[in-house]
């Protein structure tokens, strides 16, 4: 007899915590800060600075240092948290190797107007693409590089283009595996908006593609990583860096493991 309310209770609350993870889950899903700050005030000289208006955002920001004469230019398609001024170290990086750098930004990240979203940051992400081609870069003269939630943009874009690689840092097979992993009791599968279905269309992709990942990485876990790997068509390389976490793979020798990888491709 009393079991009844005790059953009712625990059936309202998880309705009740289903309901709020749906309301809010971009707000789980997307870290962006979003203080302005320009490339001279984190040190970085010889960047200029985009800012353009596209079809799905009033403002969007991105940082852009062109390629010397025969070498590659990175588009580079950041994580769901931080701004374009936290990667300023990777830029460095990047360019002392020689490469041209096209960081980008998304909706509500560094500056730029809107909230994320899956579609409009897509369409973004196309568009800065189509900029550096109108900039006279050939298409096999540019590197798609993603970085964890930028994976799932970074393939996105690759589909029907032809860069000349594919970085993939730390990626997934999709953002709905990772969520449901992460709320097994949930259902994520049923009512996550922003999924980002990589190994939907991966192996669509003719490029080169690279993957590089941590075995210890606790924000998107390595079997993930493998299950994308696994549908991705040939020509692809991966390194699972076993010492490795989500956020400490360059120092860990992912940067080094990427630029031979370049190298060898373009």
């Amino acid at each position: 007899m009393r079991s009844g309310p005790i059953i009712f209770f625990f059936v309202a609350a998880y309705l009740l915590v289903s309901i709020a993870l749906y309301v809010f889950q971009r707000r789980l899903q997307y870290f962006p800060t979003t203080n302005y700050l320009t490339p001279e005030d984190v040190g970085l000289s010889g960047i200029e600075e985009i800012t353009v208006k596209t079809k799905y955002t009033k403002k969007l920001l991105a940082w852009y240092a062109p390629a010397p004469t025969g070498r590659p230019t990175i588009i580079y398609y950041h994580g769901n948290g931080g701004s374009l001024a936290t990667r300023a170290g990777r830029i460095e990086f990047l360019r002392e190797q020689g490469y041209g750098v096209l960081m980008t930004t998304y909706r509500g990240y560094s500056g730029s107007s809107g909230s994320p979203a899956e579609f409009p940051i897509k369409m973004d992400a196309l568009y800065f693409y189509h900029w550096l081609q109108a900039r006279g870069v050939k298409e096999h003269d540019i590197v798609i590089y993603g970085e964890s939630l930028g994976t799932g943009v970074a393939v996105a874009t690759a589909v029907n283009h032809h860069p000349g690689a594919v970085i993939l840092e730390a990626p997934y097979s999709s953002a709905v595996d990772v969520g449901a992993s992460r709320f097994p009791w949930l259902p994520v599968r049923w009512t996550m908006k922003d999924r980002y279905e990589s190994e939907k269309m991966i192996n669509e992709i003719t490029a080169p593609v690279f993957m590089v990942h941590g075995e210890l990485d606790q924000v998107i876990p390595i079997r993930f990583a493998k299950k994308l790997f696994a549908v991705a068509s040939q020509p692809k390389e991966a390194v699972w860096l076993r010492d490795a976490e989500h956020n400490d793979l360059y120092s860990k020798g992912a940067f080094d493991l990427i630029a031979r990888f370049i190298e060898r491709h373009l």
